[in-house]
């Protein structure tokens, strides 16, 4: 069973308690503290900086070096696929 739960805005743990969620482009966590946005096919923080490109299969850092597969990520987040379940993990799943 995965550790978290993703509906396609809002992720969950496993308790049911509010994570954070993705409000449009923004992805927030559960006080409403913006922590990073979605820029079509890469992921930046709060302050504009690219951390990580995801390009349908893999994630791979700013410098371009893998993290992650997209099939790792649903291992830890149950939820379908895509840009929005890869910014979640990155921002609150991710160890």
């Amino acid at each position: 069973m995965a550790d978290y739960t993703f509906d396609g805005k809002i992720l969950r743990n496993r308790s049911g308690q509010k994570m954070g969620e993705i409000d449009r482009t923004t992805v927030r966590a559960w006080n409403s503290a913006r922590l990073g946005e979605i820029d079509r096919k890469n992921i930046r923080d709060a302050h504009g900086k690219k951390v990580a490109e995801f390009d349908g299969k893999t994630v791979k850092d700013d410098l371009g070096n893998r993290i992650a597969t997209l099939r790792e990520i649903q291992e830890t987040i149950d939820g379908e696929g895509g840009i929005s379940l890869v910014a979640v993990w990155y921002f609150f799943a991710r160890k």
